[in-house]
């Protein structure tokens, strides 16, 4: 199916039914081989952050232990595959900084950069090849943690499952949007990222309540966390620069490149301001009660209409 919630399934198996496919897909991602090996570490890395979104969802029914084995599972489980897919996204990112940089930055010479970057991935990817322990034991663990999802004390077609936990998610985005204003730093803009992603894949699982108006909101979620992502990764390549100076042909190559990296960070973190502001509009309960209002006017739809002919 996909990852939204159906009219032909309790709100309670709906979640059980998308974690079940979303550690499906992650399965067959880590065990195929047809040289994609790259995109398929980056799906299940982000099939473990919709995980965890379902399971921060359910955070209060399923018990804070439960919770806990759960959440720092698949934490652990994204952490061990983390450092093949940010080598990858630092070489993509410092080509996309070169291109958007490329009138300002012709003159200057980053291929021993460059080359170092590569390297270091090639050195990454063979470390985790198909074949690996690594792998091979978190294939393992995963099927594990799928037979666990049955043993899950929810049940039932209330938005009570999901209300109070949905509001607590929104509630850590606005606080941490605010937090952004305040002090810009590397570790703010990384915590509202993880909170624009929770919400946004909460509204993804919702967005079938009432497609005109959450569809909007989705893809304007997806483009807060496109910039929050943006500006997080050239923070990342940042630090990996200033740790490797010795990359450079000379301190003005250096100097340049992340003065350009700290505008364009300025400029992605403005665009994040004017969605956040948006998005973050209303206080918590007033949005957590109108998406309850969409849930239960979404079933009173396939409830029949008492009608007489006469």
């Amino acid at each position: 199916m996909s990852y939204l919630l159906e009219n032909n399934e309790t709100l309670s198996f709906g979640l059980k039914r998308i974690t079940l496919e979303l550690i499906d897909k992650s399965v067959f991602n880590l065990a195929k081989g047809n040289g994609s090996f790259n995109e398929d570490i980056h799906d299940t890395r982000k099939n473990f952050k919709k995980i965890r979104t379902v399971q921060r969802l359910i955070r209060s029914n399923i018990g804070e232990e439960s919770f806990q084995i759960e959440n720092s599972f698949y934490r652990d489980a994204g952490r061990t595959l983390s450092d093949l897919r940010d080598s990858t996204v630092l070489i993509l990112t410092f080509d996309k900084l070169l291109k958007k940089s490329e009138l300002e930055m012709s003159n200057f010479d980053f291929s021993v950069f460059k080359n170092f970057l590569i390297e270091k991935h090639k050195t990454i990817r063979i470390a985790k090849s198909k074949k690996s322990a690594v792998i091979n034991s978190l294939s393992t663990d995963l099927l594990l943690a799928r037979s666990r999802v049955f043993d899950w004390p929810l049940s039932g077609d209330d938005f009570k499952l999901i209300k109070k936990n949905l509001q607590k998610i929104y509630e850590q985005g606005r606080h941490y949007m605010y937090a952004v204003f305040s002090e810009a730093i590397k570790e703010n803009v990384h915590e509202w990222r993880k909170r624009v992603k929770d919400l946004w894949y909460a509204m993804r699982i919702l967005s079938n309540l009432w497609p005109e108006i959450m569809s909007p909101l989705v893809v304007l979620l997806g483009k807060l966390s496109d910039a929050l992502g943006d500006a997080n990764d050239l923070f990342l390549l940042k630090e990996r620069i200033i740790s490797n100076q010795s990359k450079f042909k000379d301190d003005q190559h250096t100097r340049e490149l992340i003065n350009f990296i700290d505008r364009r960070i300025i400029d992605l973190l403005r665009e994040a301001r004017s969605i956040g502001r948006k998005v973050y509009s209303e206080d918590s309960k007033y949005f957590v009660g109108r998406m309850q209002n969409y849930f239960e006017i979404w079933r009173s739809e396939y409830n029949p209409l008492k009608y007489s002919s006469v």
